[in-house]
């Protein structure tokens, strides 16, 4: 059985170290208020017994909106991203946690975050 030893890093280190990206930026629907969403969501389902063709084309609306929404906020991440080091001659440090946040962004859209 192996012991697993748990390393402590001191307040000072920890404040000077950069964030994990994969708890800075997540992907959400840019400019669509969540709750607001699953509302609207749940007027179209509710809808269906009554007026099925129109509970679906709302829901397709509504996948609509939150599609563009999320390619939007994709695409505002990668020039995000990009602007760190397209533009500047960037060190070696700051390239790497570029790379890094290029990892989490690349991760997050394949679903393995």
């Amino acid at each position: 059985m192996t012991e697993t030893t748990e390393v402590r890093v001191p307040q000072q280190a920890r404040s000077r170290r950069t964030p994990d990206p994969s708890r800075t930026w997540r992907l959400r629907p840019r400019g669509l208020v969540t709750h607001e969403v699953r509302e609207r969501w749940t007027e179209a389902q509710g809808e269906f017994v009554d007026d099925p063709p129109r509970s679906v084309r709302e829901a397709d609306a509504l996948a609509d909106e939150v599609a563009d929404a999320l390619i939007a906020e994709i695409e505002a991440r990668r020039a995000s991203l990009r602007s760190v080091w397209n533009d500047t001659e960037a060190d070696t440090e700051a390239l790497r946690l570029v790379l890094r946040d290029y990892r989490s962004f690349v991760k997050q859209m394949v679903g393995d975050d």
